[in-house]
């Protein structure tokens, strides 16, 4: 009978999903999460007490009459199922507060005074409730609960007594974000309330999105999984790869631009891991993380490894539309499995990351879904390639959120560069490290191999301080009609564009900067990178886009005066593998070492006003001690260190001071509150000069044209992004959220150009 009464029940409204089954579906994600997560076995067994609990009665509050008639579509309604639930378990069972806590905020944050989206209004919990029970009482039975745990095979205690329509104090207290420490003062007592809620709020996602028997494994790295070879054959590893393989603490690497340093990764992680604690790859950008996710993939296998950024919807997209072919594409199924894909990279499923460093800053600064980490991360490794490349502000969040995982996780950080200066290698090894200079490893010189890396002399430098890259155009064809390969780098979009214009040749070239939408720039990259190399363009005119791991090798360089460690980046696009010599055109000095010219411009074409003016001077004026001469390792290390020799400047000290001691931060589990997010991303952007995305006028009618196939991915991958006085922004609403930009063109082999406004143009305005 009582099998039969919780039939009717629906848990979606799609007809096919009963309460039951729904029920059923979370609970075998929960243990099967628990065998995925870095827990010992009696942890395990704790954990899954609570959690067969916690699922059997998450949603039992969906029997109420006003949440069956919303399914059906006949009323809409604001009734909350998960209080309803906390109100049935507090009228019938003793269960623990952060079991009570979980159901009742498996889908909403707690009570926030100043209205956080998302979050419980403080009337849901105070007078709605009431409301729910009067109209429908019926359900508040204890015979209802009986049954249903019965359904599942739990027994439990069940209370009598008179019903209780409301909440008691305590509970109250607890879901509201000015009163949950005064009603438990103990920071580790709200930290149990965190625990449960994310075991519980990912249980029930997994088992919705129907992956609960999909939960991958953490596969333990063996040796031939990344040890390189030939012809079948294994081939040595370099010895400070090897030595990593001996250390079992942090690390910072410092090695050159292909030298081996994702493979000297690699073996520390294969020392460090331990069973299903997660690893955690940090990139700067977005196109380098696409990239390492494949070939961590190689490593591991497709199932284990994700991307974590703000656009990996888009990655994931592009990597379920090839499994296509172009007839057999849903545009729609392919959208919606790229959607729970994302959602998947953001949970406790897949043990294998790599990310930017937003998203780990996104759990220090308590941004919405960092209570999940508080198992993700457990005995975590973090690998933080080119971490020097954030500004100060972020490197102090860096350290700061370092320490805290260290001392909260257990976690363990592999720190790797190319172009650190040693002011920040003092600043990581004094900040974190008490000064312990042992953290800090090197290619070692006593070693052929290691002394091979060190030695090598890529690049033959040769200084312009009159002229621009405009002014050698006839260089730069010289050495194509010979058959090299050229990269062109300049500091700005519209150089880039203006160079591209005025090269006429008869070769393949292509653009790479910021001013072309994710739909190209993805082609672009795809492109450069291919294994095929006799596709890749013969002339590649690029701006810092290029610096973003990239994995090309050009012939020759052109490049605008840069940061030095900016610069040492670009250099690491040309002759990246040493073993090229070519002499060059124009008569300047060769040698007969495998080197390549590297023209480097005093003078930029454009403006360079996101670089600090000393910095640039600096630059010039120690490289230019090497005019006409080899760079190698120690040279570049060398003027890195001279021009950063200073360290920060005074407003970059107090913006590293600011992130080093960032309260949220530095005062993370005092200030604990359990089912609490902020707003994170106004603690890392600064507002100032920040890009929009717009879509240029040109790319209305394609854009509408994917809106009505339901390509809507497809067709936000239109958008560019640009600063806000670039665009005069349309303020005709015929599409909806999107800015549209009436002077803004757009290319898609150059990008985005300004044109003049014309009358006809004034229909969009």
């Amino acid at each position: 009978m009582s099998k039969q009464y919780f039939d009717q029940f629906w848990a979606k409204g799609d007809g096919v999903t009963t309460l039951e089954m729904h029920t059923r579906h979370v609970i075998t994600a929960a243990i099967n999460l628990l065998k995925s997560l870095p827990l010992n076995e009696s942890e395990r067994e704790y954990w899954e007490r609570k959690m067969v609990r916690c699922a059997v009665l998450h949603d039992l509050g969906k029997i109420h009459k006003e949440f069956v008639e919303k399914l059906k579509g006949h009323k809409e309604g604001g009734i909350r199922h998960e209080l309803v639930s906390l109100l049935l378990c507090i009228n019938y069972l003793q269960l623990d507060n952060d079991e009570l806590f979980a159901i009742a905020t498996h889908h909403k944050g707690i009570v926030d005074t100043h209205g956080l989206k998302g979050s419980f209004l403080l009337n849901q919990i105070i007078e709605y409730i009431e409301q729910w029970y009067n109209s429908d009482s019926s359900i508040f039975q204890s015979r209802h609960i009986l049954d249903w745990l019965q359904i599942f095979g739990l027994s439990m205690p069940i209370v009598e007594q008179e019903p209780v329509k409301k909440l008691p104090k305590e509970m109250i207290m607890l879901l509201n974000v000015g009163y949950q420490a005064k009603a438990l003062p103990d920071p580790e007592h709200r930290r149990q309330l965190s625990m449960t809620r994310a075991l519980l709020m990912a249980s029930d996602h997994l088992g919705s999105a129907r992956k609960e028997n999909d939960i991958p494994q953490y596969k333990q790295l063996e040796l031939r999984d990344f040890q390189p070879g030939k012809d079948g054959e294994y081939l040595p590893f370099r010895p400070f790869q090897d030595r990593l393989r001996g250390i079992k603490t942090d690390v910072i690497l410092h090695a050159p631009t292909g030298s081996g340093k994702t493979e000297a990764a690699l073996n520390w992680i294969f020392a460090n891991q331990t069973k299903n604690s997660r690893v955690f790859y940090l990139l700067p950008y977005t196109a380098s993380i696409n990239a390492m996710v494949s070939r961590l993939q190689m490593h591991y296998n497709e199932n284990v490894v994700t991307a974590l950024h703000s656009k990996t919807i888009d990655f994931f997209y592009e990597q379920i539309s090839g499994e296509y072919n172009n007839l057999e594409k849903d545009y729609r199924k392919i959208e919606l499995e790229a959607r729970d894909r994302k959602s998947l990279s953001r949970e406790l499923f897949y043990p294998i990351k790599v990310a930017t460093l937003h998203q780990i800053l996104k759990t220090s600064l308590k941004g919405r879904g960092w209570e999940l980490a508080l198992f993700d991360y457990k005995n975590a490794l973090f690998v933080i390639d080119e971490f020097h490349t954030y500004d100060a502000l972020l490197t102090g969040m860096l350290l700061a959120t370092i320490k805290l995982f260290k001392r909260m996780f257990n976690a363990k950080f592999f720190f790797l560069s190319a172009t650190i200066p040693d002011f920040m290698l003092n600043l990581i090894i004094d900040e974190i490290y008490a000064g312990d200079q042992s953290m800090l490893v090197r290619p070692d010189r006593t070693k052929e191999q290691d002394r091979d890396v060190l030695d090598k002399k890529r690049h033959r430098l040769y200084c312009k301080s009159t002229a621009t890259i405009e002014d050698e155009i006839g260089l730069v064809k010289k050495y194509l009609d010979a058959g090299r390969s050229v990269l062109i780098v300049v500091n700005n979009v519209k150089t880039a564009q203006k160079l591209y214009r005025e090269i006429d040749i008869g070769c393949t070239v292509q653009l790479l900067h910021s001013g072309l939408n994710r739909r190209d720039r993805t082609a672009i990259e795809k492109l450069i990178v291919g294994k095929d190399i006799s596709l890749r363009p013969q002339l590649l005119i690029a701006t810092q886009a290029v610096e973003v791991s990239l994995d090309i090798d050009y012939d020759v360089a052109f490049i605008e005066n840069a940061p030095i460690d900016a610069l040492i980046q670009r250099f690491g696009r040309v002759n990246r593998a040493g073993k090229k010599m070519i002499p060059p055109i124009d008569g300047k000095l060769g040698f007969n070492t495998t080197s390549v010219p590297v023209y480097l411009f005093e003078n930029s074409i454009g403006v360079t006003p996101f670089y600090d003016v000393k910095v640039l001077k600096d630059t010039w004026s120690e490289l230019s001690r090497f005019n006409h001469c080899e760079l190698g390792e120690d040279e570049l290390i060398g003027v890195c260190n001279n021009v950063y020799r200073d360290g920060y400047n005074e407003e970059q000290q107090k913006d590293f001071k600011n992130g080093l001691h960032h309260s949220v931060i530095n005062q993370f589990e005092e200030e604990w509150i359990a089912g609490h997010w902020r707003d994170w991303v106004e603690d890392i952007l600064k507002n100032n000069n920040q890009k929009i995305e717009v879509l240029c006028f040109n790319l209305i009618e394609e854009y509408q044209e994917k809106v009505s196939q339901r390509r809507f991915l497809e067709a936000n991958q239109l958008l560019v992004q640009v600063y806000a006085y670039e665009a005069k922004i349309s303020r005709n609403k015929m599409m909806g959220d999107v800015l549209i930009a009436v002077n803004l063109e757009y290319n898609p082999m150059i990008g985005y150009i300004e044109k003049k406004i014309t009358v006809d143009d004034q229909i969009w305005d």
